[in-house]
């Protein structure tokens, strides 16, 4: 054991040591031009790359295009956000509720030209004038007609792809060193500008992760992605995957334009398109009609063009750039299971770095939670004559673990809260909420997953904790919560469809505050008759910061604590309704799952440890047929057992949920009525830009695979905790 280790720090030494010295040639920003034989551009989509090469390197993101979604050129108005109000700060929210407004301005333009029974520039005036001229030779009623239904707002990207011009410093040297070794054209590695201006954190709503943009099921087939580690987040493990992905793309294809397309589309999908259409990748975009091949797709390509165009030419976009330099590190992999916290006892670093380092690392390892992985190569910050063996020797033997942590779960339901469901198990709450990364420990809701500590974790609250129970709590009028059976304002789990009301001034009729002992764990004890009520004019005076006072002041907010120890006001996320219902991750009966959503053969083969071919033959599943939703599909347990399949799954459900609120809140919801026509894919992708497993949260009752015209859904309205990138990252 000793010798393997010493093994792979001495690989990990060797490999790990990259520096990039001069960014300022880079290969590929290196360079005036590209190689137009392997990436050229079809006549057709000439002016779609000058479309994006403006939205890339011209307009702003303060800026708002409206144009035509088939004809990316024709562009009815360019609309200045900070314009709409006269200068007065108003939310996001309001701003594109303006230019919904604009754009249903040129909508009915665009129908009531459609109207007319001759359409004669000379006779029209105005806006209608100006409109008319944008189509041509193509002005006709039929052209209109489809023209107000595909008017698209596209916000400028200048600040962002200069960001992701500077931050590809940090890795576009050994991403290089991977596409070189794979014999693939460097040119590629621009492909990261269009999925995530080289943000290894980007995250979308429909769950694709990192730098690359991999989702889980196109990522499972190269990377680890499991409740402890997703390796989409590691620019490096990531950038190795998609240089596999693109290689195969192109031995499948046999073209770069039909590749790079597939990136973005899949690759069976570009098959399709090929037998119909042929290896023209402008002519497939021209006339191949697909459900799946919308603007996203159809444009990619053209995307790609135009950042590498920029890319190639950056200094006459943006002049001369300071880019990002690149880390120096030491790589090893650990033979045991070890926490974090043990591990940077020694290293002597913090958690912030360390994380920096080691982006695979989800929160429940960063937390300590979970257990570094076996044989995970971690990177730490290089260190001039640093003994890594000697380092982990040092790590008591107490800390190093055969086996990961496998903590239980506990489903939320309702009439619960964190008091009772702490009780339950003999945790603390702090320890509960610690946990759980719960801020606001009013604010559970029915359906939840709630991970329960393990009883030999440590209790002290964290100081966001603490400031949140204390903060809260004397805004409502109390210092901590209320059992749900002595007060209905306690942390009791949300119930359906209802939502929080407005709080007062009153107080319950029992206080409780979190008191704390002389032993490591918290315990909630009733306040003594003298400390039963809280002086709220006395708290406001004695407020530590302004925002203590405008969270009182506030409904529905509290102040939460940084680990810096900055007091933010913040809204607690919008609760979710209600229980899953249907959609509750069933354990297996009798041998057989429903599949759910987000769910495929290949996940079923990981978490029961067979190849997915046996899952095919027991199941009389030909190659390559997907998985239906609500599909009864037989297991198979010779490797794993019925428990342990089931907490892989459920743990896989839970990672979505998490990765996708930690980039998201929900911060209320709308009802939307089913049109003729409409299925629950057009809802999801095209209408409202959400995933399924949220709105069938919201929906539990209704069976979204057969919607009826004139049906009710409630849609959550979603939006991102980091609407805009600030340059000085």
């Amino acid at each position: 054991m000793r010798m393997r280790f010493r093994q792979k720090i001495n690989i990990g030494l060797t490999c790990g040591l990259w520096l990039l010295s001069h960014f300022c040639d880079p290969g590929v920003a290196q360079t005036n031009n590209y190689d137009t034989t392997l990436f050229p551009t079809p006549a057709i989509l000439e002016p779609n790359v000058q479309f994006w090469e403006d939205v890339y390197s011209r307009y702003s993101e303060r800026e708002v295009i409206l144009h035509d979604a088939e004809t990316l050129n024709i562009i009815y108005d360019v609309v200045n956000l900070d314009s709409l109000f006269h200068g007065v700060q108003v939310s996001d929210r309001l701003l594109w509720k303006k230019v919904e407004l604009i754009k249903k301005g040129y909508k009915s333009t665009l129908l009531r030209l459609a109207r007319k029974r001759h359409l004669d520039l000379s006779a029209l005036r105005g806006k209608e004038r100006r409109v008319a001229s944008l189509f041509g030779a193509e002005l006709n009623a039929k052209r209109l007609r489809r023209a107000a239904k595909n008017i698209r707002a596209q916000s400028g990207l200048r600040e962002r792809f200069l960001l992701g011009l500077k931050r590809s410093g940090l890795y576009l040297s050994k991403m290089r060193e991977i596409f070189q070794d794979a014999g693939l054209p460097l040119e590629l590695l621009v492909l990261p500008h269009v999925e995530s201006s080289f943000n290894y954190a980007a995250y979308s709503k429909f769950g694709a992760a990192g730098v690359w943009q991999f989702t889980r099921s196109t990522g499972r087939h190269f990377l680890r992605i499991n409740y402890e580690v997703d390796e989409r987040l590691d620019p490096i493990r990531a950038t190795e995957a998609a240089a596999k992905l693109l290689q195969h793309n192109y031995e499948e294809l046999g073209s770069w334009p039909l590749a790079i397309t597939a990136y973005n589309h899949g690759l069976y999908g570009m098959k399709r398109a090929r037998r119909k259409y042929g290896d023209d990748l402008g002519r497939i975009i021209q006339h191949y009609r697909s459900r799946s091949f919308g603007f996203a797709s159809r444009n990619f390509y053209a995307e790609f063009l135009a950042a590498l165009h920029i890319a190639t030419n950056y200094k006459a976009y943006f002049g001369e750039i300071e880019f990002q330099r690149p880390r120096r590190y030491i790589s090893f992999t650990p033979p045991d299971y070890v926490s974090v916290r043990g591990l940077l006892k020694e290293l002597h670093i913090s958690l912030e770095e360390f994380a920096q380092f080691n982006p695979a690392l989800r929160k429940p390892v960063l937390h300590s939670r979970r257990r570094i992985p076996k044989n995970f190569e971690l990177r730490i910050p290089y260190q001039e004559g640093l003994d890594v063996q000697a380092l982990y020797a040092r790590i008591s033997p107490e800390l190093k673990f055969d086996r990961q942590v496998r903590p239980k779960w506990h489903k939320v339901r309702r009439g619960e809260n964190l008091s009772s469901i702490a009780r339950r198990y003999r945790v603390a709450v702090g320890d509960l909420m610690a946990a759980n990364d719960i801020q606001n420990p009013h604010r559970i809701y029915v359906g939840q997953n709630l991970q329960i500590p393990g009883p030999n974790r440590g209790r002290r609250r964290s100081a966001l904790v603490e400031a949140s129970l204390v903060t809260e709590g004397a805004r409502r009028g109390i210092l901590d919560v209320a059992p749900a059976e002595a007060s209905p304002a306690a942390d009791v789990a949300v119930t359906p469809k209802t939502h929080a009301a407005p709080r007062t001034n009153a107080l319950p009729e029992v206080d409780y505050v979190s008191a704390r002992t002389g032993s490591v764990g918290d315990v909630i004890v009733p306040h003594s008759e003298a400390l039963r009520r809280v002086d709220e004019q006395r708290f406001k005076r004695e407020a530590a910061s302004v925002e203590e006072v405008m969270a009182m002041a506030l409904p529905g907010h509290h102040v939460v604590m940084t680990r810096d120890m900055v007091v933010r006001v913040v809204k607690p996320q919008h609760p979710l309704p209600t229980e899953r219902g249907e959609w509750e991750v069933a354990f297996p009966e009798n041998g057989q799952v429903r599949v759910e959503a987000d769910e495929t053969l290949g996940h079923f083969a990981d978490w029961l440890d067979v190849p997915t071919w046996k899952l095919r033959r027991i199941n009389g599943l030909s190659y390559a047929q997907p998985l239906q939703l609500g599909q009864r599909l037989w297991l198979t347990f010779e490797n794993v057992t019925p428990e342990e399949f089931h907490q892989r799954r459920v743990e896989y459900h839970q990672g979505i949920e998490e990765d996708f609120f930690r980039n998201f809140t929900v911060d209320g919801e709308q009802t939307y009525v089913v049109q003729p026509g409409d299925n629950i894919w057009l809802i999801c992708n095209h209408r409202f830009g959400l995933p399924f497993w949220l709105i069938q949260k919201y929906n539990p009752q209704a069976d979204l695979a057969n919607l009826v015209a004139g049906q009710e859904l409630v849609i959550p309205t979603v939006s991102s905790h980091f609407p805009t990138e600030i340059l000085e990252e």
